[in-house]
């Protein structure tokens, strides 16, 4: 899966056709053709009774990476069975095309050098980002933004604030560096203009061929797919504290540790998130 799917603008009204070789929709803004071999997955949220599918597919950022589709976009002959009907032809379909036929055609990123080329913002072929949310304390993120918009120090301690979660913490670092242009390293991010393109676009989980990166409270770390157990909705404290306890995307690694981000992070519902991780996952894991 080392390339982005087919789509191009359009003004159609929202419509999804399947067939022999993938799947063609329309969002309503953009047209996207998608192969059998390009698909990854397909989520039902919520689960039981669902309102909106989620095919997931391999979209350039900043799209996100799958196609929502409502029960009013189903083709005729999919009326009938639903949401649950959509869900089970995909997964049939995947399997009748080969899922790991769509591997990667290039060498795969050590570890090091996939962290460097996402801190830089270099385009890593085939990675795919989530939409990101407020985060933890919401509200008082977006003030900051604009408190600390004009500089660099201020930009930085912002972040550096708001991924401890104590809002009164990042005003007072955010204040701090705007006042003496302090550089203070933040997630996924390495340098000014970085910083600035952060704020244009912030990103707490990337997902490549060669790994995944998760901007945790304690800087971002990096990951191979071999490494990682499985990912996870789970409660847990936010990094670093005792309490409170905070739905979280839980990262379950081979050797028995997790690491967590706040579900706070996330713009869309973290069992959407966590289903693209985990098909991402099975999609790229050696065995």
């Amino acid at each position: 899966m080392s390339d982005w799917v087919d789509e191009d603008v359009t003004s159609d009204a929202r419509s999804l056709r399947l067939d022999a070789k993938g799947l063609d929709a329309s969002t309503g803004d953009r047209r996207i053709r998608a192969t059998w071999e390009q698909v990854f997955g397909i989520a039902l949220v919520p689960e039981d009774a669902p309102r909106q599918a989620f095919v997931l597919v391999p979209r350039r950022p900043p799209q996100p990476p799958w196609i929502e589709i409502l029960p009013k976009d189903l083709p005729e002959e999919l009326r009938e069975e639903g949401l649950e009907g959509l869900a089970r032809q995909v997964r049939e379909r995947m399997a009748q095309r080969s899922y790991r036929s769509g591997g990667p055609t290039r060498p795969l990123l050590d570890p090091a050098t996939l962290m460097q080329r996402v801190l830089a913002r270099e385009e890593v072929p085939g990675a795919l980002e989530v939409p990101v949310g407020a985060g933890p304390g919401g509200w008082w993120r977006r003030f900051l933004d604009v408190f600390a918009a004009g500089s660099a120090g201020g930009l930085a301690g912002l972040y550096a604030g708001a991924f401890s979660g104590n809002p009164m913490i990042a005003l007072g670092v955010a204040a701090a560096g705007a006042t003496v242009g302090a550089s203070v390293p933040v997630a996924l991010s390495s340098s000014f203009e970085s910083l600035r393109a952060r704020r244009r676009r912030p990103r707490v989980l990337v997902l490549a061929p060669d790994g995944c990166i998760v901007g945790l409270t304690s800087g971002p770390a990096v990951f191979a797919w071999g490494d990682i157990a499985r990912f996870a909705v789970e409660e847990h404290p936010p990094e670093g504290r005792v309490s409170p306890v905070r739905a979280c995307l839980a990262v379950r690694k081979a050797n028995g540790e997790v690491a967590s981000l706040d579900g706070a992070w996330f713009a869309e519902p973290l069992p959407l998130i966590v289903a693209v991780a985990e098909a991402y996952r099975l999609r790229n894991t050696p065995r």
